[in-house]
């Protein structure tokens, strides 16, 4: 307050100096200024220090809270890098010219092709574009792009594939088949693989197939396939190809009622069955095209295959090689 008078205004007190510019009422403790301006310079000097330990206190806090964000963040990059196998992470970071941490999922669903293959490394062809897009498939090779990684198989995980949540076609031509998992949500249509399937049997990997969009399925190469088990999981499919697998059952395929085209590469029929066995697939409802193409497609006498021409003539479009 500022001093007008002797005594204190709140209460009668006698006023005692404190200094050349300061008096205090000996009773009630009240303060009085000489000048309005020296009362003014006091509480601005009582204020900035409080700002000062504020803002120090601020700047701790910030400093504290961005030290954890970092290590967070890093720690958060570093699991996130962490996913991809050598091979993978390489690939992935050539494809998007950035750092594997960066690489989001949402980066990751943009791949909608995407073949894999072994020879001395692994060799990537892949597409952002929708090969179901194109009607011209020259025209879709032109989206095609290509990269080698020269690695060690060790380097290489084939779990890594359950990222690419956007994938319509996959194409799988490498070896450790067990490993391989396909994504929990996927937009598959169609599934190329080969080699390593009868060593470990095939349910897992096909457990993940979208039975809402796939649509074709080949396993080539597929020589000592003895487990036929993972058919359970294709009942909707439209096309099949199987090459150089030993078919024993008749009734292999009698799950795949949507089947539409059948392609046979180089089976391995008894001769005494192969009749029975082909005209039990050729049952199958709603197929409209047969293809067998090697020695099983010659066990077929001349008669044999004309009655199932005539018989199936405007149903199913029969061809043999």
């Amino acid at each position: 307050m500022i001093l007008k008078t002797d005594t204190c205004e709140s209460c009668g007190g006698q006023l005692e100096r404190k200094n050349s510019n300061l008096y205090q009422c000996a009773s009630c403790g009240q303060k009085y200024y000489i000048s309005a301006d020296k009362l003014h310079k006091v509480s601005v000097q009582l204020s900035a220090g409080k700002i000062i330990l504020i803002c120090a206190a601020i700047v701790m806090a910030i400093s504290a809270v961005a030290v954890v964000g970092y290590q967070f963040y890093t720690g958060k990059l570093v699991v996130s890098a962490s996913r991809f196998s050598v091979v993978f992470r390489d690939f992935l970071m050539e494809a998007y010219q950035k750092p594997a941490a960066e690489i989001s999922s949402e980066d990751l669903a943009k791949i909608k092709y995407l073949k894999i293959e072994q020879d001395k490394g692994y060799r990537f062809t892949y597409s952002f574009e929708d090969y179901y897009d194109y009607k011209d498939r020259s025209q879709y090779e032109k989206t095609l792009s290509t990269i080698t990684i020269k690695a060690a198989q060790s380097d290489f995980s084939p779990s890594n594939i359950e990222y690419f949540t956007g994938l319509t076609r996959l194409e799988l031509y490498t070896e450790a088949w067990e490993n391989y998992v396909l994504p929990e949500e996927n937009v598959l249509r169609c599934i190329y693989c080969m080699d390593g399937l009868s060593r470990y049997g095939t349910p897992r990997f096909f457990d993940r197939i979208n039975p809402d969009t796939l649509e074709e399925v080949a396993i080539f190469n597929a020589d000592g396939l003895n487990d036929f088990s993972f058919l359970d999981n294709l009942k909707g499919i439209k096309r099949f190809t199987l090459e150089n697998a030993t078919i024993h059952d008749k009734n292999l395929l009698n799950k795949l009622s949507s089947l539409e085209q059948l392609s046979l590469c180089y089976v391995r029929l008894e001769e005494d069955q192969a009749s029975e066995i082909l005209g039990e697939f050729l049952t199958l409802p709603s197929l409209k095209h047969f293809y067998i193409e090697g020695t099983a497609a010659w066990y077929i006498s001349e008669d044999q295959w004309s009655l199932w021409e005539l018989n199936y003539q405007g149903q199913i479009v029969l061809e043999r090689k």
